[in-house]
């Protein structure tokens, strides 16, 4: 079940996903300003997806022109990025999810500066010549707070894995972490990283580490399309 343009529910104030995911439901004009334009999205997609915020704002971070969307979800990360006048190749293993990615792109008029690719983000990613790779792997579900300290090794895939992997191919590496992510982990990698708070409506939701084995030069024109 996914949610689309079904213009009964826009109004609803009952989640149409279920009473667990209701906190969700009522802050989706953060994740989508343009929500009831049209977008798709699934239950897990609401708990995943990047509010339009914080993808703008990681947008700002990142040198790269080109950016590999290693984990595209419903696409948050990567529209944004394109708004913000990046070329960007979207990745991931859920056909279904990233078919509503590419959907929700046009919504914002940026589907021609995406490229929606299916399949394994670590068979795809050697192919993709691209000056940074974004990486938003999953947390574990909303549960994820109840580890208290939260390391590498709960994202899946592997974080030591997904680190170790995307450092070896791209000189830029953006991570987004949960709040209680322990920044210890990464001192093994020997690489520079800034850490910068995700904010949405007022409050840290999560945190952006950019890790950059060499300064970026690549011209960017910045522009926004919607």
């Amino acid at each position: 079940m996914y949610y689309a343009d079904m213009p009964q529910l826009r109004t609803s104030v009952a989640c149409p996903f279920g009473e667990s995911l209701q906190k969700y439901w009522e802050k989706r004009y953060e994740y989508f300003s343009k929500f009831d334009e049209g977008i798709q999205i699934d239950a897990e997609g609401f708990y995943s997806v990047i509010p339009e915020q914080v993808g703008l704002h990681q947008a700002e971070l990142i040198q790269g022109a080109t950016v590999l969307d290693g984990f595209a979800g419903v696409g948050g990360s990567a529209i944004a990025f394109a708004r913000a006048g990046k070329r960007v190749t979207a990745v991931d293993i859920n056909g279904e999810r990233l078919k509503m990615a590419e959907h929700n792109a046009t919504i914002y008029g940026v589907q021609n500066a995406i490229t929606f690719l299916h399949g394994n983000f670590f068979k795809i990613a050697p192919t993709v010549k691209t000056d940074t790779v974004n990486l938003d792997p999953q947390w574990g579900g909303p549960t994820y707070k109840e580890l208290g300290r939260f390391l590498l090794e709960h994202f899946s895939p592997d974080g030591n894995q997904l680190l170790e992997f995307s450092l070896q191919h791209f000189n830029e590496v953006a991570l987004r972490v949960p709040t209680i992510f322990d920044m210890s982990e990464l001192d093994r990698f020997k690489t520079p990283y800034t850490a910068h708070d995700d904010i949405s409506n007022g409050r840290i939701i999560s945190r952006t580490v950019v890790l950059r084995k060499t300064l970026i030069l690549t011209p960017h024109i910045s522009r926004d399309a919607g």
